[in-house]
């Protein structure tokens, strides 16, 4: 718990940071046009309505609720009839004795055992609530990675088209200039092996973009990239009070199953004997001159606790709630390395792209110059080539970083129990 409570602490530190450099990176962020999109947060929502183990989970729950329910009653079970005939006319007899014997009992419950097998059942259903929770998380979190490696790649596309383009011109000036022999031709075949290296990237992330697509409509039932790039720091300046990963739902179900294990060990602890049965039995004996032929009466049965049956029962209990706050505390250790690891992944994504913005903007001006310069004879091709290629780099540094950063802001939202 304290390294969750001092992650939390960070994070709200680290929220100024992330909403300046998002203010100042905002408009860059929507420099490469694309189509329109649904939003991420109802790309989640239709994967959540769609998912079959979510609606698992969503029945177990409502089933749980209802045992909950039912068993708030006067008695553990129903009444238990039973029914006996005698006649001695099977076996010969000529004294013509007949008996007639029925009784109706009910179970009864032992002191706590209702009450405790409605907070066990109770249990049950808060476990299948969170459990439905932690589905919802990892199919969130499954829908932002598709997503995330989505945007990234067409936005890396966008850059390799716009190197290309620029290429594409320089190729066009090379060739104008080889049949006029004003350049050789070991430059021109550098533009063109560059220019083809630069277009031959574009078709494999197509490819990619393609395979996270199917997947996400699969998921969510349309192929559309949801718009991950219209989220930035307002967003979590807006929920600041809420990022506190111990609304984590892995955390809240393993707690749930620390309670599950404690309400069945305190059911198990009140069911020390089977339930005993009270009744009333009626009998009717037939037999020539019998002065006492009907019989009204009451009836009780129970059986006597057992050791070797109370024991291994106790027994099994008490592993399940060990091992309920082992697997508590292992979540609890997890849930905190993974919001750190969120938060410096954030963090140090801003930065890099603080200066991947800066140096793109120093190569592309760099590459502008060569340009020229090698148009008019005064630079080697190749100096140009390299400077565009490390402008191009850039870019793609750029972009992963902007990606990045804004994926693990919206994972820390997800972790926090929290929908973008």
């Amino acid at each position: 718990m304290p390294a969750l409570a001092a992650a939390h602490g960070r994070a709200l530190a680290l929220v100024p940071r992330i909403l300046g450099a998002a203010t100042s990176i905002v408009a860059l962020a929507f420099a490469t046009p694309v189509g329109r999109a649904e939003s991420l947060h109802e790309a989640i929502i239709a994967a959540w309505s769609a998912d079959p183990e979510a609606r698992s989970s969503q029945t177990d729950a409502n089933a749980a609720h209802k045992s909950a329910s039912a068993l708030d009653a006067w008695f553990p079970s129903g009444p238990v009839l039973s029914g006996e005939y005698l006649d001695d006319h099977f076996i010969g007899s000529k004294v013509g004795y007949t008996t007639y014997q029925g009784s109706v009992s009910m179970p009864l419950w032992l002191p706590g055992q209702g009450s405790a097998s409605v907070r066990n059942a109770q249990a049950d259903e808060s476990v299948a609530r969170s459990r439905l929770k932690v589905q919802r998380l990892l199919m969130a979190v499954r829908v932002l990675d598709l997503t995330s490696a989505a945007v990234a790649l067409r936005r890396e596309i966008a850059n390799l088209r716009s190197t290309q383009g620029l290429l594409d011109q320089t190729l066009s000036a090379s060739q104008k200039a080889l049949r006029t022999g004003e350049i050789a031709a070991s430059d021109h075949e550098a533009i063109v092996a560059e220019r083809e290296d630069v277009a031959g990237q574009i078709p494999d992330r197509e490819q990619r973009i393609e395979t996270a697509r199917a997947e996400l409509l699969t998921l969510t039932g349309t192929d559309e990239i949801p718009d991950l790039m219209a989220l930035d720091g307002r967003l979590l300046a807006a929920r600041v009070q809420k990022l506190d990963p111990r609304n984590d739902p892995r955390i809240e179900l393993a707690d749930a199953l620390v309670g599950s294990a404690k309400a069945s060990y305190d059911l198990a602890k009140r069911s020390y004997m089977p339930n005993p049965e009270i009744g009333v039995s009626l009998s009717r004996q037939e037999q020539y001159g019998s002065p006492w032929d009907t019989q009204f009466g009451v009836q009780f049965q129970t059986a006597l606790p057992s050791s070797a049956r109370n024991v291994p029962m106790l027994m099994k209990g008490v592993s399940a709630m060990g091992a309920a706050n082992r697997d508590a505390e292992l979540a609890r250790r997890k849930v905190a390395v993974e919001y750190r690891q969120a938060e410096a992944r954030m963090s140090s994504a801003l930065v890099v792209l603080g200066h991947a913005r800066a140096t793109q903007q120093a190569l592309s001006a760099r590459a502008s110059q060569l340009g020229k310069a090698w148009s008019v004879g005064e630079t080697p091709v190749i100096e140009y080539l390299r400077a565009r290629r490390a402008e191009l780099d850039a870019n793609q540094r750029a972009t992963q970083a902007d990606v990045l950063w804004r994926s693990a802001l919206v994972r820390i939202l997800l972790m926090t129990g929290q929908t973008p």
